[in-house]
This record gives C-alpha cells, sequence and structure tokens, in this order.
C-alpha cells in the first residue's frame, strides 16, 4: 500500500489505480516470500495449493481495488 501512495503523491490517481492493482498485490507477496516463506501451512493441510492461493488472493486484490476506485470516483466528481 505504500508503493501506492508514493505513486499516487508523484503520478495522481490514475497512476495510483494500476499500481494499487498490479504492484501492490506483487510486491506484498514478494514481502512475504522473502520473510515468511514456510508460514502455508493452514493452506496447504486443507488442501490449497500456494498457486490457487495466490490467484484467488490476485482476484480478490483485483475486486476491492476495483471497488474502491469506483468509490473514490463518484466521491471526487460529487466534490
Amino acid at each position: 500500500m505504500s508503493i501506492s501512495v508514493l505513486a499516487w503523491v508523484f503520478g495522481g490517481f490514475e497512476t495510483f489505480k494500476y499500481v494499487l492493482i498490479i504492484f501492490g498485490f506483487f510486491i506484498s507477496i514478494l514481502i512475504k516470500e522473502v520473510n515468511a516463506k514456510n508460514e502455508y501451512l493452514f493452506y496447504y493441510n486443507n488442501g490449497i495449493s500456494k498457486m490457487h492461493l495466490f490467484v484467488y488472493g490476485f482476484l480478490m486484490n483485483f475486486v476491492f481495488s476495483m471497488v474502491l476506485i469506483l468509490v473514490i470516483n463518484v466521491v471526487l466528481k460529487l466534490v
């Protein structure tokens, strides 16, 4: 999220949207992989692979980001 905020400060809202949706998720996955690589036991025990977890996480991030962007656009148009 901090990288997305930097994009907002230096590039405006248009840049923020794309950075939040794409790079924000992948950077958080990278940090998770570097700092806590073996903390997926709960998902492995329930039959969920790491790839399924990443894909589902990306899809949920995409949906949440799109809703957030729509809400911000509506608020900005009302102001």
